[in-house]
């Protein structure tokens, strides 16, 4: 009953939480969103092939943008709280498994973003030639080829209880990038804590999207951090977290769509799985290649999402 009810009271939810009261022209169309929740593994090809499935079942169902988890590409078997060092032979993997951006994998995506005429944010390892640091970075790719990447400024070390620094350097620039699904705001995990969407929303943004990797035990920050990065900022807000054992600890699932109030719109929950919800950030239809010459009811549209509403209390 309450899933029905949630259902009927969706697209006055989406209207509500609206930026500013948007007109829907008669070549433009709602933006899609999907984010997947998983668990990725040490093996970046069978990752990969994850990728690519979500991909395929977001195409399927129309979204326009799918988001995976941060390090989600290649994981990180030495990740863990601040009480836990890394093990040479984990440092190694780390290392070994990094990739340029573009790179292998980066170009995988692309070709397969290009079949399915989809835009992807993911997680992984970058490397740089004849620089020995390694970064966290977010990607930011479509059918045409990588629009930006993000590298992580607030890497989690000591301050906040997590050994991140033992693998990554910090990043310096705000990742906001203009494409042709409208102008993203790339933020991962901890970011979220110190608000980070409020100056990618200065970038002028016109959505956050995070990747992360959050823990368990401490879910109760997570839902109020992705929550709080979406009212600040009044903006729509799409994040996807690993799920499940991750290096040393345990992480917290529940990726999820929140609109610019600060309600979670949908949620996966604490197992793997995706979530697809419409907005009302409106796209060039041309880009996504949809076939104007059949009416949409907008109102429809948006109220047949795909996945599990948050329950209500």
């Amino acid at each position: 009953m309450l899933r029905s009810l949630l259902y009927c009271m969706l697209p006055l939810m989406i209207c509500l939480s609206s930026k500013s009261n948007k007109t829907l022209a008669a070549d433009k169309i709602p933006l899609k969103v999907a984010t997947v929740c998983m668990n990725a593994v040490e093996d970046t090809q069978a990752n990969l092939q994850t990728f690519f499935s979500y991909m395929e079942e977001a195409s399927a169902q129309g979204a326009h943008l799918i988001v995976f988890p941060e390090i989600a590409l290649q994981q990180n078997p030495g990740w863990g709280t601040s009480a836990y060092k890394p093990t040479q032979e984990e440092l190694d993997y780390v290392r070994d498994s990094a990739e340029t951006i573009p790179g292998d994998s980066t170009q995988k995506m692309v070709d397969k973003a290009k079949d399915l005429n989809i835009y992807v944010v993911f997680g992984m390892t970058e490397k740089i030639p004849g620089d020995d640091n390694l970064y966290n970075a977010s990607v930011f790719l479509g059918p045409d080829g990588i629009i930006g990447k993000y590298r992580k400024i607030n890497v989690a070390g000591p301050s906040v209880g997590f050994n991140e620094h033992f693998c990554w350097k910090r990043g310096a620039e705000v990742g906001v990038f203009d494409s042709p699904i409208g102008k993203v705001g790339l933020l991962i995990c901890a970011d979220m804590l110190y608000n980070l969407g409020v100056s990618v929303a200065q970038k002028d943004a016109e959505i956050l999207v995070t990747a992360s990797a959050w823990p368990s035990y401490a879910g109760d920050i997570y839902e109020q951090s992705t929550e709080r990065n979406a009212s600040l900022t009044q903006l729509w807000h799409v994040v996807s977290n690993q799920v499940g054992s991750v290096g040393h600890t345990t992480d917290y699932g529940h990726s999820r769509i929140i609109d610019p109030n600060g309600n979670v719109i949908l949620d996966t929950g604490s197992a793997e799985g995706m979530v697809i919800a419409e907005t009302d950030l409106l796209i060039d239809a041309p880009v996504v290649n949809v076939d104007l010459t059949t009416p949409v009811n907008p109102s429809q549209s948006i109220a047949a999402t795909w996945g599990k509403i948050k329950d209500i209390n």
